[in-house]
């Protein structure tokens, strides 16, 4: 599974993809308090009393990829 969080000043899309390329939307949100740097980062968890191993690859930071709206 694939994770994409873009950002257009407080503004912040999330989306997912099952082969890196073809995202799909989960979520819009506007950060009135994120005017400057912000700290993101994953988590796990497990919906039950249980332990498990979660191993994420891959992590890129680069240039917004979210389209603007005309």
């Amino acid at each position: 599974m694939h994770y994409r969080l873009s950002r257009r000043e407080n503004d912040f899309c999330i989306e997912n993809s099952l082969d890196g390329g073809n995202f799909n939307q989960m979520r819009i949100c506007h950060l009135d308090k994120a005017n400057d740097e912000i700290n993101i980062g994953i988590y796990a968890c497990s919906p039950e009393n249980s332990s498990f191993k979660a191993i994420f690859s891959d992590m890129v930071i680069s240039d917004c990829t979210w389209m603007e709206h005309k």
